[in-house]
Formats: C-alpha cells, structure tokens, sequence
C-alpha cells in the first residue's frame, strides 16, 4: 500500500496537471477576448471545449479518486498546508464528480457561442438576437446545478463555486443590511449642493497615454511590469497568475477616470496574483478562496486606495504629466471630487462606488428569480428595466450597453458570481479598517507612494493563505471577527458626508 507522502505528492502532481490545464483555457478566453478574429470563434468554442473536458477528466480520474480514497483514511501525519490541500481538493473532486463530462464540455462549448452572439447582440442593442442562445446556457447551468444539488434553490449551487458557503438567503439578508445605509445616503447626496465640476471631459484624453499614464502608475503602487500585461477588451478583465498575469480595460477618450479605476481595479486583482506563495503555484494554497476575497482586493486599490484624496496628491502631478493641457484650471480637490461623483447611472462598470452595490443587488435578485423560476430568459428585459427603475430611478434607453445586456457575464453563464462583487466591497472595508488600526500613519504613507507595508500586509493576511481557511475564518484571523457589513456602512458613510457635506 503506497505511504502517506508518496500518495499525497502524486495527489499534488495529478492537481497541478489540472491547474495548468485551467491556465492553458484561461489563456484561450483571454486571446478570445483581445485578439482573436471573430470568424474564430467556432474553433475556440471546440478548443476550449476539449481542454476543459481534459481537466475535469483528470480531477475526476480513477487515480485521484484512489489517491483520494487513501489520504482520507490514513494516519494523519500531514501539516496543517498539507491537509488544507488536501481538504480543497477533495471538495473540488467532490464537486466535479457529480457533472457528467459531457455537460462539462457542453457548457463550455455554448460559453464560448454565447461569448460571441452576445457581443453582436449587445453592439445592436436586440436582445432577441441574444435569447436563444442565452435560454440554452440557462438549461445547461439548471442541469449543472441539478447535479450538484441544493437545499433551498438551484442559485445556491451556482453560489457555491464563488463564495463557499454562502447561499442566497444569506446573501439576501446581507444585502438588505447594505441596503440600509446606501439608499438613505445616495438620497441625502442627490440633495447636495455640492456638484462635481466635468468641464474637463470636453476635452479628448488620447487612448495610448491613458495606456501609458495606466502603466506607470499600477508600476508605483508595486504591480510587476515584468510578469503582466495590459490589453483592451469590450469587458475588463484580469487573467493568468504569478509570472503571466494578463489585465485589460476599456477606454472613454472623453471620460479618461472610468479606464484610470478600470486598470487599478484589475490590478488589484493581479496583485493578489503576484502575492501568493511561489512554492504553492498550482495548489489549492495558491488559489482565493472565494471570488469576493479576491474582489476585495480590486476593490480596495480602485475604491478605498485609489479615490482618496492621498492617492491623488502623490498621483494627479503624473496624470497631469500626460495631460496637463486638457487639466488646466482643475486642482486635485476638483478631481477627487469628480471621481468619486455620485449619481443614477446606467452601466455598473462606469457607476459610483456608492451606487455600485445597487446595481449587484439587482442582478442577483434578478438571478435569484430565474433560477426559482419565477421569471423566464424573455422576462430579463422587462424585469431588468423595472428593478433599475425601482433602485436606480432611470429606465435604460435600449437592451444593449446601458441596459441587460451590458455585462459579460450571463454570456459566460457565470449565474451566482454577481454577489462576489459586493461581498468584496465589505470584506475591503473590513481590511481596511484593521490595516489603519495597524498603520496609524497609512494615508501619509499612501501619499508619499511608500505602498509596502500595505502590500505586505495584504500579502501576509490574505494572499498567502489562499484556500487554508473558509472565508469567516480569514476575516477573523486578519481582523478579529467574521465578515460585517458595518464596517462598509461606517467607511461609505463617513467618505461621503464628508464629501458631500450632507
């Protein structure tokens, strides 16, 4: 009978196959969504269809099965790492064995379809063009989470991918605390007498010094140059790991912020990418151990880092470097002011730090109603325009960039991830509360560039740890208590009244 250690390093072995198997398909979708020509997309469909059909057939062979099997009931003589591997492997082996291969390598392959239709659909703004297609990847996700069975709703298998644990109630209540401080307080702000200042968007911002101005400054807050690269993509979008991360944007040559926030936010998640443990590459210990723990690093480099008024005293002298003729006459407080304006907006991408999680809550109600089969795929247009009616307080104009189907990920048939983005918005604000209590001169540190004890810290308490601990454990281990939405509601809170003077 093979030892302990022979079994656990085939068992690491066997998984690192299936790691790099991943990479090779993230590689695929990130060339499929920068660079490759549009009449491709049939053979990338097969191509990707085929390497996820090989990882998942080797998560689910006979041999780590056995491996599995043997690691489970021998005697424990494994580190805390080691069983923590060992933990996340037979959950994601537990997991896959319960989708048939072919339904594998049919959801990807109508991903990959509805990635294309959806591009073409969204530029016409027919969401007819989108639907058929759209209802399939509907199907086949219904049947993916049939298979991995659910309690209360076929979403909370969906959910489980993204955030471990979490299910649809419990986000529908952490949600509704959110709720209780954005709505009264976007109410309060849209009452405020203090207006930004947007002269300067009349202005043209040239695309590749957006790039370039983008470059340099992800450079000064620590991003490696060396192991990434940024692109263009219709959705931004961060892919790969230590050594090749690949981070895109979208560019507005008359509104350079939303591509400024849109680079630092993929940053922040190629950040957490260049911190993990380099001796863990591959393993579960390398990976986040939920989307919105990795969300929450995006969102603090964009949102709490990157629209500080610190940030842009150390900042705003670089911008104007690139565009100092078309800033003319606009001071650092002007620019803060105007990149963390507040207001009813269409397109969650380009919407406020304040507003943002309105636009979350209501695709994942939206979500939450389609899989309880409440609402069909030909409701989506009608629900969308009226729960963006009821939160936002507009009616989107079409079906296609401002309206249903701006968001790339329905396309993806990533049904369940929606929630990572607020669930990171409140994890952030945790961090960042306990990183202050730790560094009391943090904001002089940011506004001097000095960004290495916040990175370490980063390193140290999430990034390094990947899958080691459930999400609550983490946020208790880095700062003292489980996920708490009060800390969110203290620091938007006290962000914009100050701002606002409400």
């Amino acid at each position: 009978m093979m030892d302990t250690r022979t079994a656990y390093e085939a068992l690491i072995k066997e998984y690192k196959a299936v790691s790099t198997l991943g990479s090779i398909e993230g590689l695929l979708h990130w060339d499929l969504q920068t660079m490759m020509p549009r009449k491709g997309a049939v053979i990338r469909a097969d191509q990707m269809a085929i390497i996820s059909g090989l990882a998942h057939q080797k998560l689910t062979s006979d041999k780590v099965r056995d491996l599995l099997g043997t690691l489970n009931t021998a005697e424990n003589t494994l580190s805390d790492e080691e069983r923590a591997n060992l933990r996340e492997i037979d959950r994601d082996f537990t997991r896959a064995t319960k989708l048939p291969q072919e339904l594998v390598e049919e959801l990807t392959r109508q991903r990959s379809k509805c990635h294309n239709v959806w591009e073409a659909a969204r530029e016409a703004g027919d969401f007819s063009k989108f639907a058929p297609d759209l209802e399939k990847l509907v199907d086949l996700t219904k049947q993916q989470a049939e298979c991995l069975g659910y309690e209360d709703t076929p979403l909370d298998a969906l959910i489980d991918e993204y955030e471990p644990g979490a299910t649809a109630a419990s986000l529908t209540t952490m949600f509704n605390e959110a709720k209780k401080t954005t709505i009264p307080l976007l109410n309060k702000i849209l009452g405020s007498a203090v207006k930004a200042n947007f002269d300067f968007q009349k202005q043209t911002f040239p695309q590749p010094k957006q790039k370039a101005f983008g470059e340099e400054i992800t450079t000064v807050i620590g991003f490696d140059k060396l192991g990434s690269r940024l692109d263009s993509a219709v959705h931004p979008f961060c892919s790969g790991g230590r050594g090749d991360i690949r981070i895109t944007a979208r560019y507005n040559e008359h509104a350079p912020q939303q591509a400024i926030f849109g680079i630092i936010h993929e940053t922040g998640h190629g950040l957490y990418e260049q911190g993990v443990r380099e001796d863990t590459l591959g393993t579960p210990l390398s990976q986040p151990l939920s989307y919105g723990l990795h969300e929450s690093q995006s969102r603090m480099w964009e949102n709490i880092i990157g629209r500080s008024l610190p940030f842009w005293k150390l900042s705003y002298p670089i911008l104007t470097k690139y565009f100092g003729a078309e800033l003319k006459g606009v001071s650092v407080e002007d620019w803060v002011l105007a990149i963390n304006h507040v207001e009813q907006s269409f397109v969650r991408v380009e919407a406020d730090e304040l507003t943002y999680d309105l636009h979350i809550i209501l695709r994942f109600e939206i979500e939450r109603e389609l899989f309880a089969g409440t609402i069909s795929v030909a409701d989506l247009p009608t629900v969308w325009n009226k729960k963006f009616e009821d939160y936002l307080g507009l009616t989107p104009p079409n079906n296609g960039k401002e309206g249903v189907m701006q968001d790339i990920h329905w396309a993806m048939g990533s049904f369940g991830y929606f929630p990572s983005y607020s669930v990171g918005n409140i994890a952030a604000a945790q961090f960042w509360a306990k990183m202050k209590e730790d560094m009391p001169k943090l904001e002089q540190q940011i506004e001097t560039g000095d960004f290495k004890d916040i990175l370490n810290w980063l390193i140290v308490n999430v990034h390094e740890q990947g899958r080691r601990y459930s999400r609550d454990d983490l946020m208790k281990r880095a700062t003292g208590t489980p996920l708490d939405v009060k800390h969110y509601a203290n620091y938007l809170t006290e962000k914009f009244t100050k701002l606002y003077r409400v």
